[in-house]
């Protein structure tokens, strides 16, 4: 890029450029497909660690170059939407998020989980947090469970949305009913105070009024700002 700068007579200017520095995180590159060491990986590969937080283990969306500094060699991190670490000292074992984030440090010591493996973490994601994995849309899925706090809205009327107990299911167009009887068509996990303002905001900011949730009467996963998973080093 070239930059013109004018400077007045009798004046001096010294310009100090360190590109390397200045550039954002990257992505990398293959149009969906991530190299490292030699393996290929895709969006939707599950990937585990087994020297890491007990078999730390992520369903993967992306792979990102990041330099912490501009002398240190660029690291490259995995990101995504759920996360499992079986022995985690801060707590809690399975993270969902609303977008793909990092967390369990660089891809150093990833490898693909076998089926088997695989199996056992989508089974702790569904018996701890109530959510399946869609590998055709590449994001999680909440499973409307009874007892589970949610946040339930109709069509069109996010601004009207009401947090309470999941206390029924059925197959109407109207399927999800709160603990006080009445009967919404969307329903979503609660997960905090800041998702719920964020989720109410996001019908402003979407054109269609509809947020980021559509039109279907099926379970839905519905965008939001969650908390941030704790940094496994």
């Amino acid at each position: 890029m070239k930059v013109t700068v004018e400077v007045p007579e009798g004046h001096t200017v010294k310009i100090v450029k360190d590109e390397e520095s200045m550039q954002p995180a990257q992505k990398a590159a293959g149009g969906g497909k991530f190299e490292f060491e030699g393996e290929t990986f895709v969006p939707g590969d599950v990937i585990i660690n087994p020297k890491r937080g007990g078999g730390c283990m992520m369903i993967l969306s992306e792979i990102r170059e990041e330099k912490s500094l501009s002398f240190l060699p660029p690291v490259k991190y995995p990101l995504g939407y759920i996360k499992y670490i079986p022995s985690n000292d801060e707590g809690g074992r399975v993270f969902v998020e609303s977008q793909p984030q990092a967390g369990i440090g660089g891809m150093e010591g990833f490898r693909k989980a076998t089926e088997e493996e695989k199996a056992q973490m989508l089974s702790v994601v569904k018996e701890e947090k109530h959510f399946s994995f869609n590998f055709e849309k590449l994001e999680p899925e909440y499973i409307p469970t009874i007892g589970d706090v949610v946040i339930l809205w109709d069509e069109g009327n996010r601004n009207d949305a009401v947090v309470g107990l999941l206390m029924g299911t059925d197959e109407s167009d109207d399927p999800f009913q709160l603990n006080d009887g009445t009967w919404y068509n969307h329903c979503t996990k609660f997960i905090s105070e800041q998702q719920f303002k964020d989720f109410i905001n996001e019908e402003e900011q979407s054109p269609s009024g509809r947020g980021s949730c559509g039109e279907s009467h099926s379970p839905s996963y519905c965008s939001s700002k969650w908390n941030e998973l704790p940094r496994i080093s």
